[in-house]
């Protein structure tokens, strides 16, 4: 429980418990006239009081200040904290007391965590979620050095640490596959429409070709005029997010569909930067048509000049930040009603959702592809953990700034979702090698029969992303344990009619 914002100064276990001893030897010693009780009850008497001097000193000028220096770090990546204590609080300077900061921080940051009472004390916290978590207040807890009283002052200073999507590497065959290169096919495939530039007049030049002279436009301006044709596709992109509330509006999400959600909204990350660098732009949608955010074409150009690089990596955040704070709670019955959501110049498109039995059902996703060539929707489904990963984790103590971090959740799931995906790898591979085994043995008992139909049962499970087509667009379903260079390749990786 987290406490409230103040200062508690209360006597501990200890502290009681010597009190009575103290009263009652006294009461013994007065009844009994016994001088030994009387110096002990006056020696505990004695403890009690060195105790209150020594909680009280140590409460004169006990402040202290927290600051995030990473207030936006990627998902599984740690963000430095540095906490130290204002001034010079008595209890530096005088060996009366001993404390330790409590963090209590919610459970994408690792949850309620120590760390041991210094001047600074620098240390780092794991980001297991994506978007914006409250770090929540942090408590010093100091006793005294009898352990008789126990100081408790808790500070809520109301900072923020955001989990930013995790931008991976596509490989170039996934980018061949999915449309994003541009010097593949997609120019032609397109057909100009509404909207669409067309040729256009601008002013002749020396060395223009007098052949590309546009006499009509040169009569109405009354200079020559020459013809410029323009590309028939405009390089823009629109990567639509299935943010549809599935269930109950007041459904809590559990860890595996947030699981889904954080690599969807990482998966549209790494699909926009790939975007962006092959000169593409780019718009991302929810389920209701609301833009998200949106990104130009990459102006960063290595050289001595700094500012294409920064004006990028400035886009690139700001890009970041609002996927971070995306929810997935759009009212299923209001999505994709009367609007029209894409440019007629739109030359690609990419959905991406959960897959909860019925991928992107209800939302119409030709609305939002205009005349894209190449449409791409991944549906995601949660990987399916033992009864022992879902146990709940202790409180952690929280390690200094010199890389022994608490909250090793990150590496935990990863290694749980490695695990997940060597046991679906290994049922196939098993059941191949049981049915070989029993043919060549020729022996057997029911039982093994019924082991071995179970064995062929698993193998017919689908393993790794499947494809399939969905109206005009290319439906790959797999797992949060696939790599998206894994999901886009999979959109290629056979032919379907």
């Amino acid at each position: 429980m987290t406490p409230p914002p103040g200062t508690v100064l209360r006597p501990t276990a200890r502290g009681i418990v010597v009190l009575v001893l103290a009263l009652l030897c006294w009461v013994a010693a007065d009844l009994t006239r016994v001088l030994p009780a009387r110096y002990l009850a006056a020696g505990l008497l004695l403890a009690l009081l060195v105790g209150a001097i020594g909680i009280g000193l140590a409460g004169i000028g006990l402040r202290a200040r927290r600051q995030v220096i990473d207030d936006a770090v990627p998902v599984g990546a740690v963000a430095r904290i540095q906490l130290e204590l204002v001034g010079t609080p008595w209890l530096t300077v005088l060996p009366l007391a001993r404390g330790a900061v409590r963090e209590h921080l919610p459970e994408p940051l690792g949850g309620q965590g120590d760390l041991p009472l210094s001047r600074r004390m620098p240390h780092v916290l794991r980001v297991r979620r994506r978007g914006g978590h409250q770090l929540g207040p942090y408590s010093l807890v100091v006793r005294d050095v009898f352990g008789l009283f126990h100081l408790r002052r808790t500070v809520d200073d109301g900072l923020r640490l955001t989990g930013l999507p995790v931008i991976a590497e596509l490989a170039p065959a996934s980018e061949r596959a999915t449309g994003i290169t541009r010097d593949g096919a997609m120019g032609s495939a397109v057909s100009a429409g509404v909207g669409e530039i067309g040729p256009i007049a601008r002013p002749y030049v020396a060395g223009d070709d007098v052949r590309r002279i546009n006499w009509r436009a040169s009569a109405r301006t009354g200079q020559l005029m020459t013809r410029e044709e323009e590309p028939s596709v405009g390089h823009s992109a629109v990567i639509v997010l299935d943010t549809t509330r599935r269930g109950g509006a007041d459904e809590e999400i559990g860890e595996a569909d947030g699981d889904v959600e954080d690599r969807l909204v990482s998966h549209a990350a790494t699909v926009l930067e790939s975007l962006g660098l092959n000169g593409w732009d780019v718009r991302i949608l929810d389920a209701g048509g609301d833009e998200i955010t949106r990104s130009g074409r990459r102006r960063g150009i290595p050289g001595p000049s700094p500012l294409g690089s920064e004006a990028d990596a400035v886009q690139q955040r700001a890009s970041l930040l609002a996927l971070a704070d995306v929810d997935f709670d759009d009212d299923a019955a209001a999505t994709g009603i009367g609007i029209d959501h894409a440019a007629g110049q739109t030359a690609l498109a990419i959905a991406l959702g959960p897959d909860h039995g019925e991928p992107f059902s209800g939302l119409e996703l030709d609305r939002f592809a205009g005349r894209a060539a190449h449409r791409t929707a991944i549906a995601l489904r949660p990987v399916v953990e033992d009864e022992d990963a879902r146990r709940p984790r202790r409180a952690r103590r929280i390690g200094p700034a010199d890389g022994d971090d608490f909250g090793r959740a990150h590496e935990e799931h990863a290694a749980r979702l490695a695990a997940a995906r060597g046991r679906a790898g290994g049922s196939v591979g098993g059941a191949a090698g049981d049915g070989a085994a029993a043919a060549g043995d020729g022996t057997g008992t029911a039982g093994d029969g019924t082991a071995a139909a179970g064995e062929e049962t698993a193998a017919d499970e689908p393993v790794g992303p499947t494809r399939s087509p969905l109206g005009s667009w290319t439906l790959v379903r797999g797992t949060t344990a696939d790599t998206l260079d894994e999901l886009l390749s999979a959109a290629d990786a056979e032919e379907w009619t």
